[in-house]
């Protein structure tokens, strides 16, 4: 069978293949202490310590790695591993790892190998003969002995989705050819390809398309209870079928923290947070460990992995982390290095540059270089190397014996995934290594812009020095060239970094900072700034923040008596509808056809259904508390999705007869699983909801897009209120300040693009479009309309319509402004696309440009709010709506909106209502 080529992968793809196998080790390693141990408690920090079953030395991983390394090495030549030389191959290296260094051998994998030993047939062919013939009728052989090494099956196979899932089940059949270890191969090794390719979990439940149809549903359902319950319910999980749901549960249950650098909060933190609740699950913890650990690692790449632990990693046969990546990385390229010989190289190129060395201005014990210096022939007196730039295989500092800290930082614009995460590790392993005593050698490969990045992060961490006098004193000293200013991002990070936090000289491990508290604030975004001249008055008056409104025009509170009303919130609804679609799809839709309906238009149907509800209850009970409602109408989607559904039915047993109540239980399409929302559903698994009293580090999209159809309440009763309702529903599931903000921000914003009118021209923007005039209103209501929350987004949302303006549909200015699956972000990139393409004409080609954003269906969604809301239905692609599952559900939601808000159908506490089958499609 020809071998299907591999893709060509970006800097962020090759960051996430690096970090397969490493990732792997690494909750190998971690495992590895408490296999078959208690089980540890949520108190318990788990810690590469050693011991186990080994023994095994601190950091030291076990058979599931070992074993990985067997097929790595295959895979890294670039061969096709379902052929017959490729099993051979992989067959023959686990008979030499099983005579020469394995530390522990599962009882199926040892007499598999046993028996294949002693024949004289090829490697392959007579480990797959022995595999058979020891596990026919055996209903006790689906151990998890393929599953924990598998992930770098799917490297090895990422140009061919289908090919992938042949290899896998290959590769499994030499020692576990039972069809659950076969499909639970398949399904881990789909969501490995993904997450490199894209950098998502959603790989997993695509591979059920992988398997045969016949076990696609038990699958289906397997993956669906992992997710509703935590990691330990899986308590057999050396089957492989418990062992695949205890690590998928540790990932999909473990909330991704949001990004706030001052707070030590960062998304990679995932990475840490769910492989130690993959170790809590108890048992076979090094294994679950290991084989959440490759996901993990894929979606969260080499840079997304604690320093301190890929230190520390290391094991049979020789390897550290550094040997792990480039495995991995060969393999991810079809076995061939880069134009520069990168990973295999013994030293890489020094660019012409001429070695340097200067002491770090706050400390000496710094000595702040270039490559030429670390791969030069004169001795440099340090005793550890913090290098920031690709290496050789060969040891730094030839000759010496020293500690080297190898940090994935690209020196280029937009190259970085985890850009605030890496530079903090960076500069706490200096502080680390200068705790120790050792003098410490930081470098990059110019010694430019990475090494002062890190030397000013070091200098406030160790001296409490803020960033800049940190950086004017290094740019000082470093008089061999500086190019920090060139990389924005990098320069901004430095600061948001150190923006309020106390520099203590503590450095902060995996375990300590991954818990710590997301703080407010929106990154910056790094679009080209316009200059001084070419800036507009608005943006100009925006620098002083003084841009009170009026009070809102009596004409947006009469807004839903209007003729047009029906068809602005009808375009509001189901534009976000298709923005989540087209979105999620890439914006390449199928030509026919059903199109499927996203997680946020379903969260966002039972936020306007709760709101209904929660107007009727009001009306009917005196009794105002929106955000419960609201809370109550997803904990009944919750249940549709099959998520803790018989404690929810407990809480709510004395509210309804028939729960879940509601017309909106017997649409179908609300019961499918459409995606993940993750902090959602971890607060939804929770006895009690958030509130705004409670910061949490969720900062997440769907707090945002679930909650837009409340910008409606704003059109009726004032933006102020319809903020206020939009924050308290996102501090339902979502804690972070900024999240929040967003979600309040955004009604305000599409309160203000539904009540637009082509006539609304104002002297600042005079012959601007509707949109346009629509959004620069609505930014100048937020400090009225949302008090306390409008400083720095302001700016934020100020800046963002200004490069619509001087740089529309811009992609790369997108990636910039909305960079991840926040609600910042969404908000940011919606606001930009929508202004970009502000006619009515173009509604369908800013929904396809949104969905190029990193998080197309979050972008797209706002986008389509935005649009929708301001030019009606009719403005919509109707092809597209027509072919909706959720559109009849969308419109009859957007319809009853406007009739409860305006017409009051179940009457109130005094009077009957017009409409008698009212309350029992909205219970109040």
């Amino acid at each position: 069978m020809a071998h299907a080529s591999q893709p060509r992968l970006d800097t962020r793809a090759t960051d996430r293949a690096a970090g397969v196998l490493l990732g792997a080790a690494v909750g190998d390693a971690l495992g590895v202490p408490y296999e078959f141990e208690a089980r540890l408690r949520d108190d318990q920090q788990p810690r590469m310590i050693g011991g186990g079953l080994g023994p095994y030395e601190p950091g030291e991983y076990s058979d599931d790695t070992q074993m990985q390394v067997c097929i790595a090495e295959v895979a890294a030549d670039g061969t096709d591993l379902r052929t017959p030389e490729a099993l051979d191959a992989i067959a023959a290296n686990f008979q030499g790892w099983l005579s020469g260094g394995a530390s522990d051998v599962g009882s199926q994998t040892r007499a598999v190998l046993g028996t294949a030993s002693s024949t004289s047939r090829a490697p392959g062919v007579a480990m797959l003969a022995a595999a058979r013939s020891l596990t026919a009728g055996n209903n006790r052989s689906a151990g998890n002995g393929s599953l924990m090494r598998t992930g770098i099956v799917a490297l090895g196979h990422l140009g061919d989705a289908a090919e992938m899932a042949e290899a896998a089940v290959a590769v499994s059949a030499l020692t576990h050819p039972d069809p659950d270890c076969a499909d639970a191969c398949v399904l881990w090794c789909s969501g490995i390809r993904t997450a490199v390719l894209h950098g998502t979990f959603d790989g997993v439940r695509a591979g059920l398309d992988l398997i045969p149809a016949e076990r696609r549903e038990v699958w289906a359902k397997r993956l669906d209870e992992a997710e509703a319950n935590p990691p330990h319910h899986f308590a057999n999980n050396g089957w492989v079928v418990h062992a695949l749901q205890a690590a998928w549960s540790a990932i999909t249950r473990t909330a991704v923290p949001e990004l706030s650098p001052a707070e030590n909060a960062f998304p990679a933190q995932h990475f840490g947070l769910a492989l130690e609740a993959a170790v809590r699950a108890g048992t076979d913890t090094d294994t679950v460990a290991a084989i959440a650990g490759a996901l993990l690692g894929a979606r969260w790449g080499c840079s997304g992995i604690p320093l301190e632990w890929q230190q520390a990693v290391h094991g049979w046969p020789g390897l550290t982390g550094a040997d792990l990546v480039r495995l991995a990385v060969r393999a991810a390229r079809g076995g061939s290095d880069d134009a520069q010989g990168w990973p295999s190289a013994p030293r890489m190129s020094v660019g012409g540059h001429r070695g340097f060395a200067i002491p770090h201005p706050h400390d000496a014990g710094v000595v702040l270089g270039n490559l030429a210096l670390a791969q030069g022939t004169e001795p440099v007196d340090v005793e550890a190397v913090v290098s920031l730039c690709r290496m050789g295989t060969d040891p730094i500092l030839s000759g010496t014996d020293v500690e080297h800290v190898r940090v994935w930082l690209v020196d280029s614009n937009g190259k970085n995934a985890n850009l605030h995460y890496v530079l903090d590790q960076a500069a706490r392993q200096a502080l680390r290594l200068r705790q120790e005593g050792k003098r410490v050698l930081l470098h990059c490969l110019a010694g430019q812009s990475r090494t002062p990045a890190v030397a000013a992060l070091y200098s406030h961490l160790a001296t409490g020095t803020d960033s800049k006098t940190a950086l004017n004193d290094l740019r000082r000293v470093l008089t061999s060239g500086w190019h920090l200013e060139a990389h924005p991002q990098m320069h901004d990070a430095v600061h948001e970094l150190t923006a309020g936090r106390a520099g203590g000289g503590q450095p902060v491990g995996p375990g300590i900072a991954a818990t710590a508290p997301a703080a407010a604030g929106l990154a910056p975004t790094h679009c080209t700034a316009p200059r001084e001249r070419d800036r507009t008055p608005v943006e100009q008056g925006q620098e002083e923040l003084d841009l009170g409104p009026d009070e809102e025009p009596e004409q947006q509170r009469e807004f839903l008596k209007g003729k047009g009303a029906v068809s602005r919130v009808r375009g509001m609804m189901l534009g976000l509808a298709l923005g989540d679609t087209l979105g999620a799809a890439k914006g390449k839709l199928p030509a026919e056809g059903v199109l499927r309906a996203g997680v946020s238009t379903q969260l966002a149907c039972f936020t306007a259904e709760g709101t209904i509800r929660a107007w009727v209850r009001g009306t009917q009970r005196g009794v105002w508390g929106p955000s419960g409602v609201v809370w109550h109408a997803y904990c009944r989607w919750a249940a549709l999705q099959g998520i803790e559904v018989e404690r929810m039915r407990e809480r709510w047993a004395d509210v309804a007869e028939v729960w879940p109540d509601g017309w909106l239980a017997q649409v179908p399409a609300l019961a499918q699983r459409r995606g993940s929302a993750p902090a959602t559903v971890t607060a939804l698994s929770k006895t009690e909801h958030g509130n705004m009293g409670v910061p949490t580090a969720s900062r997440g999209c769907h707090a945002l897009t679930r909650t837009l159809p409340v910008a409606v309440v704003g059109t009726v009763h004032g933006s102020e209120l319809s903020a206020q309702l939009a924050r308290e529903i996102a501090a339902l599931t979502h804690g972070d300040r900024a999240a929040q903000s967003a979600t309040a921000h955004a009604a305000v914003l599409v309160s203000h693009c539904l009540t637009s009118t082509p006539e609304m021209q104002d002297s600042l923007f005079g012959g601007q479009s509707q949109v346009r005039q629509a959004l620069t209103d609505g930014i100048h209501a937020l400090p009225e309309a949302a008090p306390g929350l409008a400083n720095p987004e302001q700016k934020q949302l100020i800046r963002a319509l200004q490069q619509a303006e001087d740089q529309p549909a811009d992609a790369g200015c997108l990636a910039e402004l909305a960079p991840d699956a926040t609600a910042p972000s969404a908000l940011l990139g919606g606001l930009y696309v929508a202004a970009s393409f502000p006619e009515p004409a173009q509604v369908h080609d800013a929904l396809r440009f949104a969905a190029g954003a990193p998080d197309g269906d979050s972008v797209a969604c706002v986008t389509g709010a935005l649009l929708g809301a301001a030019h009606g239905v009719e403005a919509l692609p109707v092809d597209l709506i027509s072919r909706h599952e959720l559109a009849w559900v969308l419109d009859t939601l957007a319809r009853d909106l406007i009739t409860q808000l305006t017409d009051f159908p179940s009457g109130d506490g005094y009077n009957g209502g017009w409409d008698p089958h009212w309350m029992d499609r909205y219970p109040g």
